[in-house]
């Protein structure tokens, strides 16, 4: 069984998962950030560490809470003797957990920042994370060390921001991206990590940006996209990932077609 070691801190290390941002079609990060001065952790708060020797030699029983002895974590197994130090540096999963059980931890105002499944050390079950003001951020889960089942994340609003779904750690079906305003962003389909079919990008003001079909992962046949005010940018024929001809025109409405053209868009897939 492939299973991975648990690890995490903002993003979720051995996985293509990111508890704080997630990946377009284009493997560009785009991360669901709160705004800083409401950060729970602006304040660098400092956090105490509890350790202490279990009857199993090299193994000790783990906490960190914060200086006023609310928890930051849960307590946890691990051979590592633990230190003091800033909080928000020691909510993170500790990398040589032991045993199995559920792993949390809590921002300052109490509200839970994360809970984990883990079995003998590795992910296996539900993951999530929440935003300090107590909404949802993340939801996923690992079994047998594979992606599984639908994969979400949130605006720090509420909004939804991500919808994917994986099946044996292999993304399949659709995936949807939300503006924090609700508005669309993305819809594709993918099969076995591939995309397929139909491919329709939006502007965040709800104007269509791109729109084009993709067969086995790369483009195929007609692709088309826009300027942010709904004016043509450029129309694409491709043939298995290859641009065959090409229509362009700039924010002016001039248009121009053949290499200079094709030149703007050789490198996207």
């Amino acid at each position: 069984m492939n299973k991975f070691l648990l690890c995490f801190g903002l993003l979720i290390c051995p996985i293509a998962s990111f508890a704080d941002g997630y990946l377009n079609e284009y493997m560009v990060l785009f991360v669901s950030q709160e705004d800083p001065d409401l950060s729970p952790w602006k304040d660098l708060p400092q956090c105490i560490a509890h350790s202490t020797p279990t009857a199993q030699k090299g193994i000790f029983e783990n906490q960190y809470t914060y200086a006023n002895g609310d928890a930051l974590t849960t307590i946890f197994l691990s051979s590592d003797k633990i230190k003091n130090g800033e909080c928000e540096h020691l909510i993170h999963f500790p990398d040589d957990i032991k045993g199995s059980g559920v792993f949390e931890s809590y921002y300052p105002n109490g509200k839970k920042r994360s809970q984990i499944e883990y079995q003998d050390g590795y992910y296996q079950g539900k993951i999530q994370f929440w935003f300090a003001n107590g909404l949802k951020e993340q939801e996923s889960a690992i079994i047998n060390g594979e992606s599984e089942g639908d994969y979400k994340i949130w605006h720090p609003n509420g909004q939804i921001a991500l919808s994917m779904k994986y099946k044996n750690g292999i993304e399949s079906g659709i995936r949807q991206r939300w503006y924090q305003n609700g508005n669309p962003w993305t819809y594709a389909t993918f099969q076995n990590n591939k995309l397929i079919g139909d491919l329709k990008m939006w502007f965040e003001n709800g104007k269509l940006e791109r729109q084009g079909s993709y067969r086995d992962g790369v483009r195929h046949n007609i692709y088309k996209i826009w300027y942010s005010d709904g004016q043509p940018e450029a129309v694409l024929q491709y043939n298995l990932g290859k641009i065959s001809s090409a229509q362009c025109w700039n924010k002016t409405g001039t248009s121009f077609s053949g290499q200079a053209c094709s030149n703007r868009y050789k490198d996207e897939q």
